[in-house]
């Protein structure tokens, strides 16, 4: 019983400790985006999208 109490123990420590949220933002602006901003694309990858949507329309 006392094995089962202290591999509980580690185990919910473990788990705590994968909890940080240091990459995420802890305050937001209403209506303003707080991520990367978006890449354009190379005309490459806008002819394939454009094909690869022409194949699923038909």
């Amino acid at each position: 019983m006392r094995i089962i109490s202290i591999t509980l123990a580690i185990a919910g420590s473990l788990a705590l400790a994968g909890c940080q949220d240091t990459d995420r933002p802890l305050s937001y602006n209403k209506g303003v985006y707080g991520g990367k901003a978006d890449t354009k694309l190379k005309a490459a990858q806008v002819q394939t999208l454009r094909h690869r949507g022409m194949q699923q329309a038909q």
